[in-house]
């Protein structure tokens, strides 16, 4: 790890390499060749279009191109898209990032910045959007604000997963993987006509997988796989304008969540020599379950001069999600949490659409209500408070450790944290085990007056006198520490959690209209008014106490002059206990208990200008502004802490070109884009004396180039590849006065570059097919990715994830009935390290994890339609 390149400056892109690009595809589109790439077909504009007709930024997957890249979800999709990144290394909280726009909040307060949308119907939260990627006709990625199309609004871009519908048909297909760490897999497809106008399918999926590294420390495992998932479908036409869809699924999740393992040296060494790419020890069981279930109805019906859908969908998911947040089985560093959900959703859209010749137009209104429960539970133990006291003690006054401060601040956040594991043993060695909690109790007592209440010296005839500041810190210590020290060492348990409830509402209408200028020029207008309100709910106490002991001699210090009573006095003893809450401090509050409600509404929409220069070559300029809603701070907030947040905007300025050359043997992508994010919505691990989350308001501004190209380079031989740049920076970064940070901290962070979004990403893949005399044919293909480095923990820049590259082979044969099918493959071939991420709650106590992609996997697929 090493610092990013911190300077601010901000990269401006020429228009230059663009307008080449559109002078050498008009120039050559008119040549003439055999082969040609196949046409992909999308309904981003809610029409089926070619994918080069449509003057979006959209990356576009077919199911068959999906199960060549091999690619089982959304992160692996995302590793081969350029400008895009997922991670589903732990499906119920996964994060999806398009051009650098991500939702950092893995609680319930907020909405996702990037909406995810299955058949049409928008998926409100992160733990009901993975789904398995099997019988999926194809996935589209859109880049840029996205509403006046969809149901509901984005501000980074929209996916859209489009399973496949029933045909008319009988078809039966059984598909069989195995692989290695215990991988097994099962996919049924059942297609089948049930009357003259009734067709019906079934998908059932089936997926396990081992762990691939062993837990040193218990019988349970991390980072396993075991899912099924059932989806069934019906198609009625009672007319030959009118069709009737109904879907319905239900996805089980029974399994072990994300391997997360600590990045500390010192306390992978007292682990028994654990590393984030090998063998983990850790003492909180891992879980991820989910039972989530979902049901739609969509009606399509074509009139003369437009076509009317309707789209009602009900869905839900009770989810529990349990994860080691230290990394370790150390005791005296035991961080485990642990997440609680039960939500339904109700969605209904109406969506008008047609065409002329010189006029094409879409209109829609929709309502969505969420209700949902989350209860977010934290484990730790009285030794999890000393390594916090310690962590916190060095931060802010490592001098009263031997170690002077400037020497502790010049250190990244790992070598601090391993300096404060040493700290931590020397202290145990020395019989100074509670000493650090001691002093963080007796701090934050005098700090907030509660040290005087509890010691009223008038009472002992002391007037004029304060406990705070009239008797020696040291002799109270001291004292504080014959209680605290055998709590301390017995390891006890503290359990704190915080339950939200909510309620949210989201309406909208929304109209998109383009007008064919001339026969070459179309200019498309659309908007649309979104109105939210939510209701919510925060309830949280102080669950623990703290064991405070009192009583002997101490001494009066800061006396007045000529004060009658001098040296040293004798306490009485005092045997009692403080509330307190260390994951849920509440900026002081003992006990949260909140009704909230607020709204936020905004209209928005896009402008596109797009020319075709000749049946081959279009280009276009969009200027597109999306909203996102606010919400409400999940996990607490104090005095001077606003519960609510404000909504975040994007105004996304773009010029693209899509070209087909060559008779449609080569296919060239190209756009540049430049936006201002407002009000950005991120979750961070702040405050003092003891962190929490909070959520606060940024602005930030990003530019980027991406390029996709394809070429059917023979009849037998396929190329394609993609480059995406991307350069993002904060232009206001929000600071909170109630919890200590200040203009000065904030102004640190102006010109850094976001967390998690590399500057560089480019992928390359061959596919060469050999037919064979018997009309069967082999497919040898290959898939290359590199991706750049990128800032890998938004509370320490300086925590940098390395570049990476990914080498993925695959061998397929196909009969010549297309009745059998069979291949071998290998993702990540090279066995690459790879890093996802550091630091997280853990992060806290001092005890920063990180986790991994997965390593080499290979095995081998079978399948048989009849």
């Amino acid at each position: 790890m090493r610092n990013a390149d911190q300077t601010g400056k901000s990269r401006q892109f020429s228009l230059s390499s663009l307008s080449g690009a559109i002078a050498i595809a008009t120039a050559i589109s008119s040549t003439a060749y055999a082969a040609e790439i196949e046409e992909v077909v999308v309904t981003a504009q809610k029409r089926a279009e070619n994918l080069q007709d449509v003057p979006i930024a959209i990356s576009a997957f077919t199911g068959e191109n999906m199960e060549a890249m091999g690619v089982e979800n959304l992160t692996d999709l995302g590793k081969f898209t350029p400008g895009v990144e997922m991670n589903n290394d732990t499906p119920l909280q996964p994060t999806y990032s398009i051009r650098g726009i991500q939702t950092g909040d893995f609680t319930v307060g907020s909405d996702p910045a990037v909406a995810v949308y299955v058949d049409g119907v928008y998926t409100g939260r992160g733990a009901g959007a993975e789904v398995p990627l099997a019988d999926i006709e194809r996935v589209e990625v859109l880049k840029g604000p996205q509403g006046t199309l969809f149901g509901r609004n984005a501000t980074g871009g929209a996916i859209h997963i489009i399973t496949k519908k029933p045909q008319a048909d009988d078809t039966t297909e059984i598909s069989l993987t195995a692989g290695n760490y215990g991988r097994q897999s099962a996919d049924l497809l059942l297609n089948k006509q049930l009357a003259d106008n009734v067709y019906g399918r079934m998908t059932v999926s089936n997926n396990r997988r081992d762990a691939w590294a062993d837990n040193l420390a218990g019988d349970f495992s991390a980072g396993n796989q075991d899912t099924q998932t059932y989806r069934v479908s019906l198609l009625w036409e009672p007319s030959a304008n009118t069709e009737v869809l109904w879907r319905a699924n239900y996805g089980i999740m029974d399994q072990g969540s994300a391997l997360r393992s600590s990045i500390v040296p010192s306390l992978q060494a007292l682990d028994g020599g654990t590393s984030v790419f090998g063998d983990y020890a850790l003492d909180t069981p891992t879980i991820e379950d989910r039972d989530a279930f979902g049901t739609s109805l969509t009606v399509t019906s074509d009139f003369d001069d437009f076509t009317f859908t309707s789209i009602t969908a009900y869905s839900g998911f009770d989810a529990h999600l349990q994860q080691d947040e230290d990394g370790t089985s150390l005791a005296d560093y035991k961080f485990g949490s642990a997440n609680f959900d039960d939500q339904t959703q109700f969605s209904q859209e109406f969506r008008l659409n047609g065409a002329s010749d010189t006029f094409k137009w879409t209109v829609g209104a929709s309502y969505s209500q969420e209700k949902l429960e989350h209860l977010t539970e934290a484990y730790f133990t009285s030794g999890s408070l000393e390594s916090f006291a310690v962590y916190e003690g060095l931060k802010g006054n490592s001098a009263a450790f031997g170690i002077p401060q400037e020497v502790f601040d010049s250190l990244t956040q790992t070598e601090q944290e391993d300096m404060a594991v040493q700290v931590r043993q020397a202290m145990i060695m020395g019989g100074q085990e509670g000493l650090a909690v001691s002093n963080f109790v007796y701090q934050l007592l005098a700090g907030s007056g509660q040290l005087d209440q509890a010691l009223n010296l008038g009472a002992f005839g002391l007037t004029g006198l304060t406990a705070s500041q009239n008797l020696n810190p040291q002799d109270m210590v001291a004292q504080l520490m014959r209680g605290i020290q055998p709590w301390v060492m017995a390891d006890a348990a503290w359990n704190e959690n915080v339950l939200n409830t909510g309620d949210y509402r989201s309406a909208a209408i929304y109209g998109d209209f383009t007008w064919s200028l001339t026969d070459r020029m179309d200019l498309t207008v659309g908007a649309r008014y979104t109105a939210d309100e939510k209701d919510f709910t925060i309830e949280t106490a102080y669950q623990n106490i703290l064991p405070l002991t009192l009583g002997g001699p101490v001494e009066l210090v800061n006396l007045p002059a000529g004060y009658p009573v001098q040296g040293t006095i004798m306490l009485p003893t005092v045997d009692t206990g403080i509330p307190m809450g260390l994951a849920f401090f509440n900026n002081g509050q003992p006990l949260l208990d909140s009704e909230l409600s607020d709204s936020w509404s905004d209209i928005s929409g896009r402008i596109v200008l797009d020319y075709r220069w000749n049946d081959d070559v279009m280009t276009f300029v969009s200027l597109a502004d999306g909203f996102k809603a606010g919400g409400f701070n999940s996990l607490n907030f104090g005095p001077g802490v606003e519960a609510s947040f404000d909504q975040e905007d994007v105004v996304n300025l773009e010029i693209g070109m899509k070209s087909s050359l060559f008779d449609n043997r080569v296919r060239l992508n190209t756009s540049v884009f430049a936006y201002e994010y407002n009000n950005l919505q991120e979750l961070d691990l702040v405050g003092t004396p003891i962190p929490s989350y909070n959520l606060r308001n940024s602005d930030a501004e990003g530019r980027g180039a991406e390029v996709e190209v394809q070429w059917a380079a023979t009849d037998n031989l396929f190329i394609a590849g993609n480059y995406s740049y991307l350069d993002t920076e904060f232009t206001r970064f929000g600071y909170i006065e109630a919890i200590g940070e200040t203009a000065a901290d904030a102004a640190e962070r102006v010109g850094q570059p976001r967390v998690s979004t590399p500057e560089s990403k480019f992928n390359v893949m061959a596919e060469y097919t050999v037919p064979m005399a018997s009309g069967a044919d082999l497919v040898f293909r290959g898939d290359y990715n590199w991706t750049d480095e990128r800032i890998g923990s938004i509370s320490d820049p300086t925590r940098i994830i390395e570049d990476y590259q990914l080498l993925n082979l695959r061998a397929a044969w196909n009969s010549a009935s297309d009745r059998y099918a069979a291949a071998l493959w290998v993702q990540n071939a090279t066995d690459e390290e790879i890093a996802g991420g550091y630091g997280g709650t853990g992060a806290a106590i001092g005890a920063s994890p990180g986790w991994r992609y997965m390593p080499r996997m290979y095995g081998a697929d079978f399948t048989v339609r009849f």
